[in-house]
């Protein structure tokens, strides 16, 4: 009997001891003997009739028979419902943390979107931000031009605001008479005015006119280049002041942006919390001499309560002087099923697979919007070709309490 006594032991600290009872002894018994298939026949009669409350004597056959009966009553009752209310708990606990680690997941996922179109959001209103610099630098430019365009026009204008006419040398000014004939003075003061100074008179009205034309189309060109230069400026105001909107949403976005992917990162570790116990539960079912949610025990007691059963019923069949041998001990064990009767734990292992494939609880490199970021220049007038574009997928181990490095840390 010393074999019995250390089976019993190692199959009483499988689970939660109950009350030692007849029948919980006799599916002990039954579950060391499966164990170790050594106990002779005699021992095994003689330990069905130890748990029945007779003993092996003539007459107490219907003494044994009741008894026996009791003690498969008190397998069902005592038994096997712990079996089979054990097994609806741990299914119940595996049904609820697979449901939060679905739930975990798909919060995880729809962070990930926010932080991917927040990622999007931000790289293109950067880039606008960036052609809105192009634009102002060359606004700049026109206005730097539009000045230099102005001062030469102005500067020519202010040149040719002058006007002289010089007859000398080219007209005959002077006229001479002999007063001793008369009337020759009168007669050359006439044909000189009428001659010579009517056409200085014309040539000095053509000169004029064509200088005051020239003079017009200068002050034209100079007014002109004046207005050119305040559209400029105005065009510039303009440009600086889109950047300048467009700059602070940008930062705006930035700040959003941000926050999505510390968001996610923290979804992310939750989902994987979620997992991580998940997966010890799995663990703890199948972990033989384990705790509450060993399925493996469960198919052990099983196993052993319904070959006691069976074995029970071939001692009322056979009577009290037969015996039970090792050939009834495997034809009972080997009608047993666990996985009909009871019904065996429903892991979702594909379902599991896929979801611990889906934001993997690895160290990785994730990326959201399109795998780039924009290296934003500081200062109020930045220039246009210190924006640069870069590869981004910033680093995240969501199994650990870390989040991505530019999160602050959790208070």
């Amino acid at each position: 009997m010393g074999s019995l006594a250390l089976s019993l032991v190692e199959v009483g600290s499988v689970r939660q001891r109950v009350d030692t009872a007849s029948a919980v002894g006799a599916v002990e018994a039954i579950g060391a003997l499966l164990q170790e298939r050594n106990m002779g026949t005699e021992a095994l009669m003689h330990q069905f009739s130890e748990y029945a409350g007779v003993a092996v004597t003539p007459g107490a056959e219907g003494s044994f028979v009741k008894s026996l009966k009791a003690m498969v009553q008190d397998i069902e009752t005592q038994v096997e419902k712990k079996i089979t209310d054990g097994q609806a708990a741990t299914q119940g606990k595996l049904d609820t943390l697979f449901k939060s680690l679905g739930d975990a997941n798909i919060a995880t996922n729809s962070a990930k979107k926010t932080a991917a179109d927040n990622d999007k959001s931000w790289f293109e209103c950067v880039a606008d931000e960036h052609t809105k610099r192009q634009a102002a630098e060359a606004a700049e430019q026109s206005l730097t031009s539009s000045r230099s365009n102005e001062n030469e026009a102005c500067q020519l204008q202010q040149d040719n605001k002058g006007f002289t006419f010089d007859a000398t040398g080219k007209y005959k000014l002077d006229f001479a008479c002999d007063f001793m004939i008369a009337g020759n003075c009168t007669a050359a003061l006439q044909a000189w005015n009428q001659k010579d100074l009517e056409k200085m008179s014309i040539d000095a009205k053509a000169a004029l006119a064509k200088d005051q034309a020239n003079y017009n189309s200068l002050k034209a060109s100079c007014d002109g280049k004046k207005q050119a230069r305040v559209q400029a400026q105005s065009s510039l105001d303009s440009a600086e002041s889109a950047w300048s909107t467009k700059r602070a949403a940008c930062k705006k976005l930035a700040s959003q942006r941000q926050a999505s992917m510390c968001a996610f990162g923290t979804k992310a570790k939750a989902k994987c919390s979620s997992e991580a116990e998940y997966t010890k539960l799995v663990a703890a079912t199948k972990q033989a001499k384990g705790d509450a949610d060993s399925e493996a025990d469960r198919e052990t007691e099983w196993m052993a309560s319904q070959t006691s059963k069976c074995l029970i019923s071939k001692s009322m069949q056979k009577g009290l002087k037969a015996v039970i041998g090792v050939a009834d001990l495997d034809a009972c064990s080997g009608q047993v099923n666990f996985a009909q009767d009871v019904g065996k734990l429903n892991a979702r292992q594909a379902e599991f697979d896929a979801l611990s494939k889906a934001n993997a609880c690895v160290d990785s490199a994730i990326t959201f919007f399109n795998g780039q970021t924009w290296r934003v220049p500081g200062g109020s007038k930045p220039s246009s070709k210190s924006y640069t574009r870069t590869k981004y997928a910033p680093m995240l181990d969501p199994s650990t309490s870390n989040n991505f490095h530019f999160c602050a840390a959790p208070q």
